[in-house]
C-alpha cells in the first residue's frame, strides 16, 4: 500500500511540475524574448521526447534481466540479493511513473493550449513496463516468491528461462 501512495504522489507532482515548468517557459517565451535561454528551450521538444523516452527499450531490457536475476536469487538464499531487487523493482516503478507523470502533464498543457486530444498510445510502453515492475516490486518479487517453500526451484528455472524470451518478445 505504501508503495501505491508513493506511486501516486509521484504521478501528481511530476504532473503537476512539468505543467508548470512548460507555463514558465510559455511566459518567459511571451514576456522575455530577448533572454538568450528562451530560443534554446523550444515547446515543440517535449512532443517528440515522450515517444522516444516512452517506447525505450531500457525498460525492457531491465526487466528481462531482473525476470532472470530474480530466479538466480531464488535458488539461492541471499537476504542481501532478495533486499537488492526489491529495492531494484521499487525504484524502477517509481522512475517508470514519473515518465508517466511527465507525460501525463505534457499532454494536459497541449490540450489546454492546443486543444490536441489527449492520448495514452504514446506511453503504452510504458504504462506495460509499469505494471511489469509493479508485479515484480510486489507478488514475484523475490520474498514473495520464497513462500512458495521448495516449488521456487521449479520457479527460479522457470524465470531464468523466462528472462531470455522476455527480451525477444518485449
Amino acid at each position: 500500500m505504501d508503495l501505491l501512495k508513493v506511486l501516486a504522489a509521484v504521478l501528481l507532482v511530476f504532473a503537476a511540475s512539468t505543467l508548470a515548468m512548460l507555463y514558465v517557459i510559455y511566459l518567459m517565451a511571451q514576456y522575455g524574448a530577448n533572454l538568450p535561454m528562451v530560443g534554446a528551450v523550444p515547446l515543440t521538444a517535449p512532443p517528440e521526447l515522450i515517444p522516444l523516452l516512452a517506447q525505450n527499450q531500457v525498460f525492457a531490457t531491465l526487466a528481462a534481466v531482473h525476470v532472470t536475476a530474480t530466479g538466480i536469487a531464488l535458488a539461492l538464499a541471499s537476504n542481501t540479493l532478495d533486499t537488492a531487487l526489491l529495492i531494484t523493482a521499487k525504484a524502477v516503478t517509481v522512475v517508470i511513473t514519473s515518465l508517466i507523470g511527465f507525460a501525463g502533464g505534457h499532454m494536459i498543457y497541449l490540450q489546454l493550449n492546443e486543444n490536441t486530444p489527449l492520448s495514452a498510445s504514446g506511453i503504452a510502453p510504458a504504462l506495460i513496463a509499469l505494471a511489469g515492475y509493479f508485479a515484480l516490486s510486489t507478488a514475484l518479487s523475490v520474498p514473495s516468491l520464497r513462500q512458495l517453500g521448495n516449488l521456487r526451484f521449479a520457479v527460479a528455472i522457470g524465470l531464468v528461462l523466462l528472462g531470455p524470451l522476455l527480451l525477444v518478445w518485449l
